[in-house]
């Protein structure tokens, strides 16, 4: 998952459950790992999945529709093809560079048939904008089949909770320190913070959240917080896909589909809207 992992839940047992659940799919749908389904599948350009690679995928295609193509699993060929973020030779690519990975994004160049998936030559699945707020939601799942009421499962922004819970909002202009507090007394709580610093090149304006349809990196948010009371994995890719949007567009979406927000330009200013019934904000602005 490239990211610290933390589950806070009564028995200890339960936990690992939880940890098992995160290698399992991180074992699954790596694109840094040369085994996985994920990476078999960009090497090959097809192949027989199992059910929780499809399911990722097939909420993947969801939210490319959903976000008119603002979320779209195949920037992969931008972040890791050309970028190469994560890897030790991360590069600034010229015009010419993002303009040839730009041919082999789209989600249209994915299809899906059962569980047999075929991409288009040239086609990178990535999902690193999905993947943990999936992870949070089967480990949830997991927890609640054990009979568990209150529980917390944390993959860095992408938070699950069961029962009261406090999560802390950090600050992205002094990352050490925290802007908010949100505190749901909600049975299912679910929020999502993806923001501009904590992965980049070189600086912030070379960040990891990638228009899909120009390959450069957003230069909008310095952070983006979403809140509902279920579906992290909806909330993981809306956040990502929120941070390319044209702010009323996003705003638009967002009230439609009944999620709150926190977004924080980069000259300070914050948008919020109401939070949900059973959700409190305390918070500096």
């Amino acid at each position: 998952m490239g990211t610290l992992i933390s589950v806070t839940v009564a028995d200890e047992n339960l936990s690992d459950e939880v940890f098992a659940v995160f290698a399992d799919l991180d074992n699954r749908l790596s694109t840094y790992k040369s085994d996985s389904e994920i990476s078999r599948l960009n090497r090959c350009l097809e192949l027989n999945v199992s059910e929780r690679t499809l399911q990722i995928l097939e909420r993947s295609m969801e939210m490319y529709r959903l976000s008119d193509g603002a979320f779209d699993v195949t920037v992969g060929s931008f972040t890791h093809n050309t970028y190469r973020f994560g890897y030790d030779n991360e590069h600034l690519p010229s015009s010419k560079e993002l303009k040839i990975s730009e041919k082999s994004v789209g989600s249209n160049r994915i299809d899906i048939e059962g569980n047999f998936v075929k991409i288009l030559p040239g086609t990178v699945i990535d999902l690193g904008g999905i993947g943990k707020g999936y992870a949070v939601d089967l480990a949830i799942n997991r927890l609640m089949s054990r009979g568990v009421d209150k529980a917390v499962v944390s993959a860095s922004g992408d938070i699950g909770c069961l029962g009261e819970c406090t999560i802390n909002i950090q600050d992205p202009f002094h990352p050490q320190g925290n802007i908010g507090t949100v505190i749901s007394t909600l049975p299912r709580f679910a929020i999502s913070t993806s923001g501009n610093y904590e992965r980049y090149i070189k600086n912030k304006s070379h960040n990891h959240l990638i228009d899909p349809k120009t390959g450069q990196s957003q230069q909008r948010y310095a952070s983006i917080t979403l809140i509902d009371t279920q579906d992290n994995t909806r909330l993981d890719a809306l956040a990502t896909a929120v941070s390319i949007m044209q702010e009323s567009k996003a705003v638009a979406m967002l009230k439609k589909l009944k999620i709150a927000y926190i977004l924080i330009r980069n000259d300070g200013r914050v948008i919020k809207s109401p939070m949900p019934d059973g959700v409190r904000l305390n918070s500096s602005f």
